[in-house]
């Protein structure tokens, strides 16, 4: 049939959250208006670098995560550049789209993990593991529809640790409160729920069909058949 009001405001919400999450929107500056500003997929892609050394390739995995927030970055830049009054910066001349090869420098990744761990701390893992979960939550909305209990998980060990660190240039942005609200509204514990008891279910039937069923013959004996 014809898709409900529900469905579709469930859908909508769901690609709102996927677009939170793959377009970097920032949610949280950590120093200043020239550092890049904390996002989940930033922090995953820094990840995929640690064992690399200085001006080696970052690799396809981290470009893939990147690249649709660099197309974000770069386009918001232009538009930023186009209306501005004093004079271009060095970030005016860049090209857009930017170049595949060049949209993620593996020195930029482990420099911004260094101060990701800096304004963090003890809660880098949570940071860390929080940023995994909501990657993994976009890709299980763009698959699903909802983001199951990784909404959830989001909301917790990303918005703790940024709404009690505090520094220099250090705080909550803008894109904070629509991660989280999208996040929590994506999350569908109920769903879980229901996969859980059909599984239930579903071994109960097995288990069912396997038992021996029992007959009675003329004489009134039980019989065993399988």
């Amino acid at each position: 049939g014809a898709p409900t009001d529900g469905m579709i405001r469930k859908t909508v919400t769901a690609l709102c959250f996927i677009a939170c999450v793959i377009l970097q929107v920032p949610l949280m500056s950590l120093g200043g208006d020239d550092v890049r500003p904390f996002t989940p997929v930033a922090a995953v892609a820094s990840q995929f670098v640690l064992g690399a050394k200085r001006g080696d390739d970052p690799g396809d995995a981290a470009r893939v995560l990147m690249y649709p927030g660099e197309l974000a970055r770069g386009l918001w830049q232009r538009a930023v550049c186009a209306t501005s009054k004093s004079s271009p910066s060095d970030r005016c001349d860049k090209p857009w789209p930017p170049p595949w090869k060049d949209s993620v420098d593996t020195d930029e990744l482990k420099t911004y993990f260094r101060r990701v761990s800096k304004v963090f701390g003890s809660k880098i893992t949570h940071v860390i593991a929080g940023s995994f979960f909501s990657v993994g939550a976009a890709l299980l909305a763009l698959v699903r529809g909802h983001t199951a209990t990784l909404g959830l998980f989001s909301c917790v060990m990303i918005g703790y640790p940024i709404m009690t660190t505090r520094g220099t240039g250090v705080q909550p942005l803008w894109g904070l409160v629509p991660f989280l609200a999208l996040a929590y509204m994506t999350t569908s514990i109920t769903s879980q729920r229901q996969a859980a008891a059909a599984r239930r279910r579903a071994k109960l039937r097995a288990k069912e069909g396997k038992a021996p069923s029992v007959t009675t013959t003329g004489d009134g004996e039980a019989k065993k058949e399988r």
